[in-house]
């Protein structure tokens, strides 16, 4: 039971997300690429993710379909594009509390035997 439930919460997480509206276009990266694999037999699946996501967004032929990959939009950077708004400069507060010029410190000068430590503990009760 706690795992369906685990994997309930997490399904509900994952598609409240823009992520998973993002992760609902991959038939479309997947058409896309036979299209391309149509026209350049050669073509491997890496080049085709270089040219769409890595090299920039040239507009070509295909540029709007192009833009109907997943993760082409920015529609799915709100949380990062809060986190760029970050202030340059932060204000500068210093708490320096005096420090005691000398700490005197006691020391025990008792002795402890360790050795009888062990035995005294379990030793039946003496009347």
């Amino acid at each position: 039971m706690k795992q369906f439930t685990a994997i309930l919460l997490l399904l509900i997480y994952t598609c409240s997300g823009s992520t998973f509206q993002e992760l609902r276009k991959a038939p479309v990266l997947v058409e896309h690429y036979l299209e391309h694999k149509i026209l350049d037999e050669d073509l491997s699946l890496v080049e085709y993710v270089v040219i769409h996501y890595l090299s920039g967004s040239e507009k070509d032929a295909d540029y709007t379909r192009d833009l109907q990959l997943p993760f082409r939009c920015a529609d799915f950077l709100t949380t990062a594009f809060a986190i760029a708004f970050i202030p340059a400069h932060f204000l500068e507060l210093s708490f320096l509390a005096p420090l005691p010029e000398q700490l005197n410190y006691t020391v025990l000068k008792d002795r402890f035997e360790l050795l009888r430590l062990p035995t005294a503990i379990w030793q039946p009760p003496q009347l």
